[in-house]
């Protein structure tokens, strides 16, 4: 069980570039991911909430340890399956996740400070 919400925690922090909930704003999805309310969101807030946002995904709750495209299927955008499947096998590990989004951060955070604000994140919606 911990190991799938550590995957889903992953795929969830690829959130603004993957796993977007498309009923959220983006401010309410800055929210969300801004756990201690300091206008910015650092790493480990960022993977928290990619973690949540997994959990969504997890549709069929068998405890493998991998999503695979039909448990993203309703991802936002589902074509950054293949981006973050790097060994193509049609599963999403946690180390493809964790690579993924370590990548998507390092983006996001564009003055490279160890936090995106408001402003970087808009930038990348």
């Amino acid at each position: 069980m911990m190991t799938k919400l550590i995957l889903l925690l992953l795929v969830a922090a690829a959130t603004p570039a993957f796993a977007q909930v498309k009923a959220d704003a983006a401010p309410a999805r800055f929210d969300a991911a801004d756990a201690n309310h300091d206008g910015k969101v650092d790493r480990n807030e960022y993977g928290g909430f990619v973690q949540e946002l997994v959990l969504l995904y997890d549709g069929n709750g068998d405890g493998d340890g991998k999503l695979s495209r039909a448990e993203l299927a309703s991802a936002p955008d589902p074509s950054k399956f293949d981006r973050i499947d790097s060994n193509k096998d049609g599963f999403l590990t946690i180390d493809e996740i964790d690579v993924f989004t370590d990548n998507d951060f390092a983006v996001m955070d564009a003055n490279s400070d160890g936090a995106v604000d408001r402003a970087e994140s808009a930038k990348h919606k």
